[in-house]
């Protein structure tokens, strides 16, 4: 328990950076731009925040120039910032990276991290987005409130590098990834003055992602307990006595966040749903909540190693986004919160030429494209990395792309005795219970899916779990998108389960794809609930056998309804589980 309470606090602290799928293996990488060395500049802002905005907070921030730039020949620039835990400095390899790539970079640490004074209010356009508006005036060249020294007594002079589209309104574009990736699009809302978003690994309705309910019946389900606690922790005790020192009024209140955070942990530590006023204020820092004032070019990246912000949650925005119009590319690649090393040839800021690498390539390609006007592919609509393709040096070839999402077609099993099967025909009749559901009493044995990745077997005590497995397969099955399962549970009351897809190895080892589960609270009433299980990208391989299991809980999970026995039967009205296969 020591060394998995050692992984979560350092991954909590590391919080950062039907169509048939064509390849991606002939995808041009970004033309190499060398423009030699750069000076960089720390700067101290005096920022208005808050929906009045009469709140003050200073804002440390580094500016990277490029050599050679003046007020005859600008350049563009991008505004990034760090992930939850993390400050200015987490994102100086990136920075580098593109002022050597013809940029102007200011990398700043958000409100309550890193330097920064105030509270942390998790992304909130009044607050956060914000800042990013200010800075993006900043890059324009207005000077109040800037300053070259932490006391705030020698005004910095003003800016006169950044490209102008017109006076007052840089040519800028904002590059974040988790914590920042929800500020970037906080401030597209709020300033129309940014050119575009590079957003990745973060979240589109954040009480889904830290608290999911997979049936949509409820607004939330039981909490994420590692990654909750993991939060807390970081924003409260790891950076916390440091801010308290430069700001004290960071420990008025809930110590360190917005009023609402505390609510709703005492909620949730209460195995109670938060306040309404609560989920509101969660529904407010959610890109959910304000994409419909987001009208600019948006890349999204999301995880497949990711039960923190799933790729659903960049799937939900991109969807909205292109149903408003809105120019929205996606790329689903290997690395995320359970594991942020990609694969090689992936995305890695840290390599000698990271923009040779597919994904960096392609995120290159969007600012490119956006911000300096250049003529390059910005990449297709969806794009996907397949783990089960080899490859060498960049990793194009493991790349599909679509001009369409989702892709693939839908394949139905129907639920028997324990089997998975092609049709609905006639069996004998069966029934399968789970004792104590939504009682951590009877539970799946294993790591938190914050471990996800740690090969260790799955397993469940008896009367825990329900599994329906399919026959050995005889061709692998590549699946993309959101396994679907559809019953008529009854209950004797109200219920959580927890419903997972299992990969089923030839010697009998069962393993969740990246130990993503659904939690779903069922009411009692035996009527049909449709469980929307998290987005996978997986290939079943030959002589595997693919399940799909509902057990009591999950040891990533804590608090909903229960407990209660739940049945499944052959007498229910409705017994199906669908994937989306794609040709191979």
């Amino acid at each position: 328990m020591k060394r998995l309470a050692t992984a979560v606090a350092a991954t909590t602290l590391a919080l950062v950076a039907a169509s048939v799928p064509a390849h991606a293996a002939d995808l041009p990488v970004l033309a190499p731009q060398s423009f030699g060395e750069f000076s960089v500049q720390t700067r101290y802002f005096d920022i208005a925040v808050g929906p009045a905005r009469d709140q003050h907070c200073t804002v440390v921030g580094d500016i990277y120039v490029p050599d050679g730039l003046g007020p005859d020949n600008r350049a563009p620039a991008i505004l990034t910032s760090n992930g939850f835990g993390g400050s200015k400095d987490d994102q100086a390899g990136a920075a580098a990276r593109f002022a050597t790539h013809g940029y102007v970079v200011l990398s700043y640490s958000a409100l309550g991290f890193g330097g920064s004074t105030c509270k942390i209010y998790f992304a909130d356009p009044d607050y956060d987005g914000a800042v990013g508006s200010a800075l993006i005036g900043y890059l324009a060249g207005a000077r109040d409130g800037v300053f070259a020294d932490a006391a705030r007594t020698v005004p910095a002079p003003a800016l006169d590098v950044v490209r102008l589209d017109e006076p007052g309104d840089p040519r800028v574009g904002y590059l974040g990834g988790s914590y920042a990736g929800a500020t970037g699009l906080a401030t597209a809302s709020v300033d129309p003055r940014l050119d575009t978003v590079a957003s990745m690994i973060t979240w589109n309705d954040l009480a889904h992602s830290l608290a999911p309910e997979a049936t949509g019946r409820r607004p939330v389900g039981p909490i994420k307990s590692v990654f909750g606690t993991a939060f807390l922790a970081a924003g409260a005790i790891l950076t916390g006595p440091v801010g308290y020192a430069v700001d004290p009024d960071r420990a008025d209140g809930c110590p360190n966040y917005a009023q609402w955070v505390c609510n709703a942990a005492s909620a949730f530590a209460a195995n109670r749903e938060p306040e309404p006023e609560t989920l509101a204020a969660m529904r407010h820092v959610s890109p959910a909540d304000y994409l419909d004032r987001v009208d600019v070019p948006v890349l999204l990246t999301q995880g497949q190693k990711d039960s923190l912000f799933s790729l659903d949650e960049a799937a939900a925005t991109f969807e909205a986004l292109r149903a408003r119009g809105v120019e929205t590319s996606m790329i689903w690649h290997s690395w995320g919160h359970n594991d942020r090393t990609g694969y090689p040839g992936e995305f890695d800021i840290k390599a000698p030429d990271p923009f040779t690498q597919h994904e960096a390539a392609l995120v290159g390609n969007w600012l490119d494209r956006h911000l300096k006007d250049r003529d390059v592919d910005p990449g297709p609509a969806f794009t996907y990395f397949r783990d089960w393709v080899p490859y060498n040096d960049v990793a194009s070839p493991a790349y599909a792309e679509s001009s369409t999402f989702p892709v693939g077609n839908r394949r139905t099993y129907h639920l028997a005795d324990g089997a998975l099967v092609d049709s609905a025909g006639p069996n004998a009749p069966w029934a399968q219970t789970i004792r104590d559901a939504g009682s951590p009493t009877h539970t799946t044995l294993g790591l938190p899916n914050i471990a996800a990745e740690v090969p260790v077997p799955r397993f469940s005590l008896p009367g825990s779990a329900a599994t329906w497995t399919t026959p050995l397969l005889t061709e692998a099955v590549d699946v993309v998108g959101a396994p679907v399962l559809s019953i008529s549970p009854r209950t004797t009351g109200p219920a959580t389960v927890y419903v997972s897809v299992l990969d089923v190895a030839p010697n009998g080892v069962a393993t969740a794809i990246h130990g993503l589960v659904a939690p779903a609270v069922l009411t009692g009433t035996a009527e049909p609930v449709t469980i929307s299980l998290p987005s996978i990208v997986h290939r079943f391989d030959r002589g595997h056998r693919i399940a799909v299991e509902i057990t009591a809980s999950d040891p990533s999970f804590a608090g909903g309804p229960g407990p209660a026995e739940v049945t499944v039967a052959s007498t229910d009205s409705i017994n199906e589980f669908s994937l989306p296969v794609v040709p191979q």
